[in-house]
Order: C-alpha cells, then structure tokens, then sequence
C-alpha cells in the first residue's frame, strides 16, 4: 500500500493510498490544547486541516477520553487512622450499631448503619484531599 504524506502544525500526517489521513495522538492533543487555550478557533483548524467541524470536536474528545485512563502519580501519600473501638467478646452477641463515623482534618461524617458502603477507605481518601 503507498502512503505519502503532509505537514500540520509542524507534524506529519501519513495520507494513505485511499485518502484516508492517519491524525497521530500528539497532533490531536496539540489541537486541542490550542483550542483550549484559545490560540486557535475550530473554524481555524478546519481550514487549516480540511476537515469537518465534528472531526476537530472528535479529536479533542478522543483526548479527554485518552487522559481519562492515565492516572497522575502523586508523591505525597495521603494515610486515613481508622479506629475501632474495644469491646467485649460479652458484648458482641448484645451490641448494635447504630452509625459509621468517618473523621478526616476538621470533617466528620456520620453514615447511618445501613448506608451501602462497599469501600469506607474510598470516602476517607476523598474526604482528606478535600481537608
């Protein structure tokens, strides 16, 4: 198959012997980065691309979709106490519960005993990073 290809914004774009232009990943994050920024209108992009509104909005959705799956590495570790208060073994049998309480900084949340908790950590982290 016979490619040949151009220039954009400084990247190649590989044209196959279809037509069919091959957009890399970085050229659609630098698109949409100008974009956001407002250096360049989607009007700009498409004429300076030939390429159709929806496919400049395509792009920049396929990179949010793209950093959605990236997770930032954060050098600070965040650590949560979780106490448990002492009891008899007597009392075990006798003892309800009649909430959760979550503490985090200056936050205290108090659950009901039959709030769907599948992950207490989850809600102290999350508390936490916004304490």
């Amino acid at each position: 198959m016979e490619t040949h290809s151009f220039q954009a914004y400084g990247f190649t774009i590989e044209v196959h012997a279809g037509g069919r232009r091959v957009w890399p990943p970085s050229f659609k994050d630098f698109v949409k980065q100008k974009l956001d920024s407002g250096e360049f209108t989607v009007e700009q992009v498409m004429a300076d691309c030939n390429v159709s509104k929806s496919l400049v909005y395509k792009w920049r959705a396929d990179v949010r979709r793209a950093n959605l799956g990236r997770t930032e590495v954060r050098e600070e570790r965040v650590f949560s106490e979780i106490v448990v208060a002492d009891f008899d073994d007597t009392d075990v049998a006798t003892s309800t519960i009649s909430h959760i309480e979550l503490r985090a900084g200056s936050v205290e949340l108090i659950l009901p005993e039959t709030f769907p908790i599948d992950d207490p950590i989850k809600i102290v982290l999350a508390v936490e990073l916004r304490t």
